[in-house]
């Protein structure tokens, strides 16, 4: 069978690239050809195209430029018309016409949508997009039931042609590792006494930077033991420098940048914060589940992916005093217990999640 898988770009520090990565190093690609057509690592990021291609994966590296990307994709289709599936991955309105596209150019593929945002406000031009989405499209995936709603449809998770994909995680790789925690510690000089916070992600809007340096500040005002730790590079970093030293906390907060061993630092936190903007189904939030640290995140983060009890949410409009109760509240203290039970019972463990997906392309490419 033959597959076009469409992602955003090649960075390990993309979520969507992430859950790509996962997706395709788990499945059995001796049955599936599959060629990914995607944009050039940014030049801050690791790229995730060595491990892929060790694999077998075919990949198509092309411009970053919108609208450069979708004149590539229409070429390629031109004279790559012989797919069963064409798998996009997607979070925006103009990938509804993308999928009109694709469905003239290769009318005999299957077109899977994945849907793995929700950005409000939902506009006209948004709810216009749905139809076109439907029309186009024959099969819906959300990394969560809010995600498929936002892109493709109030009600699309009451069709028989919707489904949720879990952001898995592997297990053999997220799991509370106490060798790794104290390792990790030990490294930025953080002892057992001292209390950590950590962040793994974009360093930008999306991910709400400035106001999660906010809800530290009043966190460390509250108790001089607390540490922040963060992982991962992006756009704000300087403006997150310059706040730093304003919030008088350049003694407390470690830039990590990034880094491969995300488990040996999510493994080091005592809290896990997320006061994002938006999200769709955050593959951190499941990562730090997998290794079992407590997480705070916004209301605007959905709740598809709060399996277990560790996960708490609260609105961006909440008081910093209420973020630093339940922070002081939730946090860890010492190596973190496992709660891959619910984890995989839930289907976020990435080899079920692989099956699942290959059940999924069987049965629209006629395999079933």
């Amino acid at each position: 069978m033959k597959i076009l898988m469409i992602g955003n770009h090649l960075g390990v520090q993309s979520g969507v690239q992430r859950y790509v990565q996962n997706l395709l190093l788990h499945m059995d690609l001796t049955r599936y050809h599959v060629d990914l057509f995607v944009g050039q690592c940014p030049p801050d990021q690791a790229s995730s195209a060595p491990a892929l291609e060790a694999a077998g994966v075919h990949i198509f590296p092309v411009p970053d430029h919108k609208k450069d990307r979708i004149r590539a994709l229409r070429q390629h289709l031109r004279t790559h018309k012989d797919y069963d599936i064409i798998h996009y991955h997607t979070a925006s309105k103009i990938g509804a016409l993308v999928c009109v596209m694709m469905r003239a150019l290769c009318p005999r593929a299957k077109i899977i949508v994945h849907s793995h945002i929700v950005y409000p406000p939902l506009t006209l031009t948004w709810r216009a997009a749905h139809g076109v989405y439907q029309l186009a499209a024959d099969y819906f995936l959300g990394c969560g039931v809010a995600a498929g709603r936002f892109v493709f449809g109030d009600h699309i998770d009451r069709k028989p042609n919707f489904a949720v994909a879990c952001n898995a995680v592997d297990q053999g790789r997220f799991y509370p590792d106490p060798t790794a925690r104290a390792a990790t510690r030990a490294k930025y000089g953080i002892t057992e006494a001292d209390r950590l916070a950590g962040f793994v992600g974009r360093l930008n809007h999306q991910k709400n930077p400035l106001f999660l340096l906010e809800i530290f500040a009043a966190l460390a005002a509250a108790d001089p033991a607390w540490k922040l730790l963060l992982v991962g590079g992006g756009e704000m970093e300087e403006e997150m420098r310059a706040a730093i030293d304003r919030h008088g906390i350049t003694d407390r907060v470690i830039f990590a940048g990034v880094q491969s061993d995300v488990p040996a630092y999510m493994n080091a936190f005592d809290l896990f914060l997320l006061p994002s903007n938006f999200e769709g189904s955050p593959v951190t939030l499941v990562e730090a589940q997998g290794c079992g640290v407590p997480c705070l995140a916004s209301t605007n983060v959905p709740d598809d992916g709060a399996v277990t009890d560790l996960v708490h949410f609260l609105p961006l409009n909440a008081p910093l005093s209420q973020w630093v109760a339940t922070a002081q509240k939730i946090a860890g203290h010492g190596p973190h217990a496992d709660h891959w039970a619910e984890l995989a019972a839930a289907g976020y463990e990435l080899h079920t999640a692989a099956a699942r997906m290959e059940q999924l392309y069987d049965q629209l490419g006629g395999r079933a």
